[in-house]
């Protein structure tokens, strides 16, 4: 697990970024229903949750993009961000064209298939070079010169080669490895990572987290992770969200929720992660406890 401490405890620390009552629909399907939490400077925050429970849909509600080409509309709520000045803006009030400065300077987002969203018909170090470009407005040369710092900070090894590859002439790690480097090449203050390991063996999980411990320490970007594995959230976290059916049902200190957790849904995520040892002397997995979630009540299932 990281430090016992977060660098949002035991200081003053100002949230980089609150949630607060967030509610975003489609059509008559509500995803999102009165979220609230912060994200503080430093820290990575872990949104865990099963497959439909809202977790990526609060993701693109930040980045403002659960509006663009879908019928996602964010009903109510606010997006609180902090600049570097200190203000304070709501992102859910500005214009398409102010959220635009926002993305990629500001908020940056790994998305969870690096090869559905990386262009497969330009080379990667374009692709990194491009975003580059657009934010801070320098020249190609410029931009390059940024790609090539940025692969190796994230350790691709011969990043002068990579540069000119194209995304499916590299294995799921190194395209993982440079969507990260696209994310951060704008030194955001937040960055978002929607399942980055989803894809990826255990050996390549494992080096893709700790990288990312290891950037957000040089770099001291907020990082918010989603994911459905509580073993990349004991790894990386050091507060976590919990979201069930669209809805915020615990968060607190990722100590304190795996060693006491009070909500029977997140004792049910805990008791299905499966354990070295668990089976010794059974023939067979014993029943376990299911969360009914109309009731949100423990039940019996028989195995």
């Amino acid at each position: 697990m990281p430090n016992e401490t977060s660098p949002a405890q035991g200081s003053d620390a100002e949230a980089i970024l609150s949630v607060r009552d967030l509610v975003v629909t489609f059509g008559s399907f509500t995803a999102v229903n009165g979220t609230s939490f912060d994200l503080f400077p430093g820290e990575t925050l872990a949104v865990v949750g099963e497959s439909g429970s809202g977790k990526s849909v609060t993701a693109l509600s930040i980045m403002r993009l659960v509006e663009l080409g879908t019928r996602g509309k964010i009903e109510q709520g606010e997006i609180l961000f902090r600049r570097d000045n200190g203000e304070v803006v709501d992102l859910v009030g500005l214009s398409e064209n102010e959220m635009r400065e926002v993305r990629g300077n500001d908020i940056s987002m790994i998305f969870q298939e690096p090869l559905t969203s990386l262009n497969p018909v330009y080379t990667v170090g374009n692709q990194v070079a491009e975003a580059v470009q657009l934010h801070q407005g320098v020249d190609k040369a410029e931009g390059m010169a940024r790609a090539l710092e940025m692969f190796q900070q994230v350790r691709i090894p011969d990043p002068e080669q990579r540069l000119e590859q194209f995304p499916h002439e590299m294995s799921g790690g190194m395209r993982q490895r440079v969507m990260i480097a696209m994310a951060l090449s704008c030194d955001p203050r937040v960055l978002i990572a929607d399942e980055p390991t989803t894809a990826l063996d255990v050996t390549i999980q494992a080096q893709i987290l700790g990288l990312m411990r290891d950037l957000r320490q040089t770099t001291g970007a907020a990082v918010m992770i989603i994911t459905h594995d509580m073993g990349v959230v004991a790894e990386v976290a050091d507060r976590v969200v919990v979201m069930n059916q669209a809805e915020i049902v615990e968060q607190g200190d990722v100590y304190d929720l795996f060693e006491n957790p009070r909500e029977r849904y997140t004792q049910a995520l805990l008791a299905a992660v499966p354990r070295l040892g668990s089976m010794t002397g059974l023939d067979e997995p014993a029943p376990f406890d299911l969360v009914e979630m109309e009731t949100v009540e423990m039940k019996q299932v028989d195995s």
